[in-house]
């Protein structure tokens, strides 16, 4: 493990940091030099920039399904204080922002028990057909993995109909803390961090930019932070199109995690900074105001931040409900201001960071320009002074208007008398030629500029004008190489050498971002690349692009093995994951007490003891012993199509299984595309019960039109099961219900 110097150097040298390094960071470094770090980082990322926007928020009920520890927001129908905006009442607010000078509708809410997935197409239909021209933000993964799963169709296709309506983004909520231990404490009936994370997959790959976050300071560990973090990361790497990451403070008003309190302003600035040093692939950081306050958000810029958020105009009420900002709402002055007090300049962006530029126009009166000739007939109203040259000086006397007052006569200088003896005059070169033309012509601007001074200001404005578009563009031409692209080679399946050849030919450069081991693979052969290749269209960038790979280590890296026995199955597989192990076999036995109680280690024949040193190759598999009671000997399938190999493996030991054969069809033509395959067939139906231990195969392809059309049988298929536990339970419950009334009256 790193120290924080080694660290801070890797930094430095905008090298990527790993999770260890992030937990080193965060528990140990001095926040000076977590501010110096995430800044840096910060300005290779946006230079002195900082982003606002003109938004408002639309929250249609704080009506919710789900009943989550940390919320304040939520309430019950029926509630004294709950909402719930109809269509029309959601049409006639968007109707009333149509002078707001806005440029995006934020949309999100509870996930009320009424709406479907049309419900919320024509919320954004209304508001767009009100706002035209601005752009709808809408739902978050939760509000959309709830509408999509009930209708019973794809994600893919869910988001289709979706962007039909007029959503052009997602934002980040809902995502809190992707541990399912700790997701299981705080929000356990909201969807799992696997299926957060695949709404924002299947947004980025249809060209839907989101944003994501992270809910912090309640009950989470610093590990378990750096864990989400990895995650988002890693989904980036895979499927870019995240814009923003948001850190969302925590706050205590009104919730059931009260008693946890909230974190320090130094927490924060820590949260900050970590995420914009680990975030590398992600473009900007924002720190929302409506969180954290204007002076913590001030201070956030000096530790990585460079979004701000937006005016808001006192339309949100999540935070103000759990004790942030009661009204929250900001002028664009206020919010140039804390930028521009900060050392930073404010940028005005809409809702993709694309930069929006008003032009000002100043009001200002334009006085009526007098012209006075060198003739007798000279207005009053001035004085005027003319030389012997004939130029006029105006002098405007405020009092001249006043006819009570003796207007001043203008003086005339008398011309110098001139002497008319004859004076013999040397031929004119060339250049005195020219420098008397020259003369001449300025003589004659002067004099036009006397005469029509409001004329030449239009024209020497558009002359600037012209100037100045002409050197921006041939400057931005030679400086961004304009018109000058490379077609980005696909360098998957070849050695870093070869790569860094063909790369040296492209005027491109190959930076190794990280490895991993693969034993099917040679040593050094590039597995990942970014920017990434496309089947579609070409994929494009400047001459001296660094393209970013990862390569199968020579050796494998030695981890060593963590001691996962007295605790729970998930506890000890997500101490594993951490540490880059995975599972050899799940070995049950039964016991009196408790299930998915892990009883004992071991691993390649070694026991693994409290005491133990023992280290093992990143990847090598840990055979765990785990308990079972007699009645709770069998687990039920999970759902596994549309997953990737090392998320069907995580949801099967989570339960209980082992991963039997995996299966590649004929799609998968060599080693590397295996990496970009997904279940399309399980052995065991999803909800078929099986003995705790026992396996199940799991079939891949790289068809990912295959994936989809199943994936979309696979939801009927999980809301059919789900319609038929919930039947099941209630008829359990109504029984027991009737053999105590029975057993009441026989007493």
């Amino acid at each position: 493990m790193r120290n924080i110097n080694e660290i801070a150097d890797a930094v430095r040298r905008n090298e990527r940091i790993t999770t260890d390094d992030a937990i080193t960071l965060w528990h140990d470094a001095p926040l000076w030099l977590l501010g110096e770090l995430a800044t840096a980082r910060k300005r290779k990322a946006s230079g002195e920039n900082v982003y606002y926007n003109r938004n408002v928020h639309l929250e249609p009920t704080n009506i919710c399904l789900f009943n989550c520890e940390f919320c304040s927001f939520r309430r019950r129908e029926g509630d004294e204080d709950a909402w719930f905006l109809s269509l029309d009442e959601i049409e006639a607010r968007a109707a009333e922002l149509k002078g707001a000078d806005i440029t995006e509708v934020h949309i999100v809410g509870g996930v009320h028990p009424k709406h479907d997935l049309d419900t919320y197409c024509a919320m954004i239909h209304r508001v767009k057909r009100q706002l035209p021209n601005v752009t709808v933000k809408a739902y978050t993964a939760v509000e959309i993995f709830y509408m999509i799963r009930r209708e019973g169709i794809s994600v893919v296709e869910g988001l289709r109909r979706l962007k039909k309506a007029g959503m052009e983004c997602i934002p980040g909520g809902g995502a809190e803390i992707f541990d399912a231990e700790l997701r299981a404490q705080i929000c356990p009936e909201k969807c799992s961090a696997e299926e957060w994370l695949a709404v924002h997959r299947a947004a980025h790959n249809m060209g839907i930019a989101t944003n994501c976050t992270m809910l912090y300071g309640h009950i989470e560990t610093i590990a378990q932070r750096v864990d989400h973090l990895d995650r988002l990361r890693k989904l980036q790497d895979e499927a870019p199109g995240f814009d923003a990451f948001i850190p969302l403070k925590y706050h205590s008003r009104g919730n059931r995690l009260s008693e946890a309190g909230e974190c320090s302003t130094e927490e924060d600035m820590r949260t900050i900074a970590i995420s914009r040093i680990f975030l590398d692939n992600i473009p900007h950081i924002k720190a929302y105001w409506v969180s954290y306050g204007k002076a913590t958000t001030e201070m956030a810029l000096a530790f990585g931040a460079d979004d701000i958020d937006g005016t808001i105009g006192d339309t949100t009420k999540i935070y103000s409900m759990a004790g942030g900002i009661d009204r929250p709402t900001m002028s664009v002055a206020e919010l140039e201001a804390m930028v521009t007090d900060a050392g930073f300049r404010p940028i005005e962006r809409d809702s993709h960071y694309n930069h929006i530029t008003r032009h000002k126009v100043a009001e200002e009166s334009i006085k009526e320009s007098i012209v006075v000739g060198v003739d007798e007939s000279i207005t009053p109203a001035e004085n005027v002074e003319v030389e012997e040259s004939g130029n006029v000086e105006i002098t405007t006397n405020n009092d001249m208007s006043n006819p009570m007052i003796e207007q001043p006569q203008p003086v005339r200088k008398e011309p110098a008398k001139r002497s008319h003896k004859p004076k013999s005059r040397p031929k004119k070169s060339n250049k005195s030629t020219m420098a008397g033309s020259m003369r001449g012509a300025m003589e004659a601007i002067k004099r036009f500029y006397g005469r029509f001074p409001i004329i030449s200001h239009i024209i020497l404005i558009g002359i600037f004008g012209l100037l100045l578009l002409g050197t921006l563009y041939f400057g931005l031409n030679i400086g961004t190489r304009h018109g000058n692209v490379i077609k980005v080679p696909n360098f998957l399946g070849m050695t870093i050498e070869d790569a860094r050849h063909v790369a040296r030919n492209k005027e491109l450069n190959i930076i190794v971002r990280d490895s991993i081991f693969d034993v099917n693979l040679p040593g050094g052969t590039v597995v990942d690349q970014l920017p990434r290749t496309s089947e579609v269209r070409d994929v494009t960038v400047k001459p001296g692009r660094k393209v970013y790979v990862t390569i199968n280590a020579y050796n494998r890296r030695m981890v060593d093995v963590p001691y996962v026995a007295k605790q729970t199955l998930r506890q000890a597989l997500n101490q594993l994951e951490r540490s880059g192990l995975s599972i050899n076999k799940l070995v049950y036995e039964a016991d009196m007490t408790s299930t998915d109680y892990v009883l004992s280690e071991s691993i390649e024949g070694y026991d693994v003891r409290p005491s133990s040193s023992i280290k093992a190759a990143v990847g090598t598999g840990v055979t765990l012993t785990v308990s079972y009671r007699r009645d709770e000997q069998y687990t039920i399938v999970p759902r596994l199509v549309g997953l990737t190999l090392q998320q069907a493996q995580s949801s099967l030991w989570d339960n209980g299984i082992n991963v039997g054969k995996v299966i590649y069809d004929e799609s998968v033509e060599d080693l590397i595309s295996r990496r970009t395959t997904k279940v399309y067939k399980q052995s065991q139906a999803l909800g078929t019960s099986i003995r705790r231990g026992n396996e199940v195969t799991l079939y891949l392809t790289c068809d990912m039109e295959l994936v989809d059309s199943l994936a979309k049988a696979a939801d009927k298929e999980a809301k059919r099961y789900e319609e038929q536990r919930r039947k099941e339970l209630e008829k359990q419950r109504q029984a027991e219900k009737e053999g105590t009334a029975k057993s009441d009256s026989a007493e």
